[in-house]
C-alpha cells in the first residue's frame, strides 16, 4: 500500500514541475508578444500567405517533373504514323 503512496507522490510532483514549465513558457510568450499591434499581425497573415503560395508552386512543379515520361521510341513511331496518313482535301 505504501507504494501506492510513492507512485502518487512521484506523479504530482511531476504533474507540478510540468505546470510550473508550461507557466514559464505562457509567460515567456507574452513578453515577447506584447508589443505586436494588429498592423503587424496583418503584415504576418500576409508573409504567411505568400510563402504559401510560393510552396505550393514549388511543390506543383515539382510534381510535374516527376510525371512519367512518354519513351522517344513511341513519340518518333507516332510522328511516322502522322506522316502516312494522306491530307484530306476539300473541294469546293
Amino acid at each position: 500500500m505504501e507504494y501506492a503512496i510513492y507512485i502518487a507522490s512521484g506523479c504530482s510532483i511531476v504533474a507540478f514541475a510540468l505546470s510550473v514549465i508550461a507557466c514559464a513558457r505562457v509567460g515567456k510568450f507574452l513578453r515577447a508578444t506584447e508589443d505586436t499591434d494588429w498592423e503587424t499581425l496583418a503584415n504576418l497573415t500576409g508573409d504567411i500567405a505568400a510563402l504559401k503560395r510560393t510552396a505550393q508552386t514549388l511543390n506543383n512543379r515539382l510534381n510535374g517533373m516527376n510525371k512519367a515520361v512518354v519513351p522517344q521510341d513511341q513519340i518518333i513511331q507516332q510522328m511516322l504514323e502522322h506522316q502516312n496518313v494522306e491530307q484530306i482535301r476539300r473541294g469546293g
